[in-house]
């Protein structure tokens, strides 16, 4: 009786044993399986920084302004800033877009405004599902004379196409607007001329700020120089030679700092007038 109670209990020991390593190995299956598989959030995210400069092979600089999405039409809007070089001024700029969903189909892209320095463009069919979102930057080429590998690659009567830069959005990172749509080509100018006045009220807090800055440290030399103006009456003539100096690159420093200063207060003069000026040309956008 005794031995069949023992194999009894050993039996179940068994199968308590199995359980709980099943058990283990079915949490420790959970815990590691995005590691093994590769977990989709984990993935690296491919997003462009926006409001960063971004170098055009030596053609100037592009920013992303805004990058945002409609999934319910399926439609993009990127607003691009470039800041051109003298290469690129006269030269004129196309878009091709490519969704990772389907990387061999370009989407339809459309220049819907664009002015010396910004570009709105919007990509139509994005799928909801598209992952990353590629798009090229190209510069358009229109050469008369043409090597005979050129010519074979160019079916537009010599015009060719140099990729300047490639930029992403991520679908995890998207603006997402249900209510976006296409704007008019005065709206969207209205935009820029707002977003122009925004950029240099921005300019003239900073040099405030800067002013304010050398008005802090105009101070404290006026304080350091009485401070050793007055050192001077107990000082030997040696010492006075020494505080003297100190005291002359005092008044060098506020000398220089007090015309950063006036510069300062002309550039915001200026930029005060500007945007008095912009202020004026968007309303009368506004109005027409």
């Amino acid at each position: 009786m005794k031995k069949q109670t023992k194999l009894i209990t050993e039996g179940t020991s068994k199968k308590y044993l199995m359980g709980l390593s099943v058990m283990a190995m079915a949490l420790l299956f959970f815990l590691f399986s995005g590691f093994i598989f590769g977990d989709e959030e984990q993935s690296k995210v491919q997003q462009t920084p926006v409001n960063e400069p971004l170098n055009l092979q030596g053609s100037g600089e592009l920013t992303i302004k805004n990058w945002v999405y409609n999934p319910t039409k399926e439609l993009m809007i990127v607003t691009l800033n470039l800041n051109k070089s003298t290469t690129l001024l006269d030269e004129k700029l196309s878009f091709t877009a490519q969704e990772k969903e389907h990387p061999k189909r370009d989407l339809p892209t459309q220049v819907e405004y664009n002015d010396e320095s910004r570009y709105v463009i919007s990509i139509q069919q994005v799928s909801p599902s598209f992952d990353v979102m590629a798009l090229d930057v190209n510069k358009e080429n229109t050469n008369t004379l043409l090597t005979k590998e050129n010519a074979q690659n160019s079916l537009k009567g010599g015009e060719e196409k140099k990729e300047l830069a490639r930029i992403y959005t991520d679908q995890r990172e998207v603006e997402m607007d249900k209510q976006l749509s296409i704007l008019t080509e005065q709206k969207y100018e209205v935009a820029a001329v707002s977003e122009e006045i925004e950029e240099a009220k921005e300019t003239r807090k900073e040099k405030k700020k800067r002013i304010q800055s050398i008005d802090e440290r105009i101070k404290a030399i006026d304080q350091k120089t009485v401070e050793l103006e007055s050192e001077l009456l107990y000082e030997t003539k040696e010492e006075k030679k020494q505080t003297e100096a100190r005291i002359h690159r005092l008044e060098n420093e506020k000398e220089q700092i007090n015309q950063e200063a006036a510069e300062h207060e002309l550039a915001i003069q200026t930029i005060k007038d500007k945007i008095k000026m912009l202020e004026e040309k968007r309303e009368m956008l506004s109005n027409e």
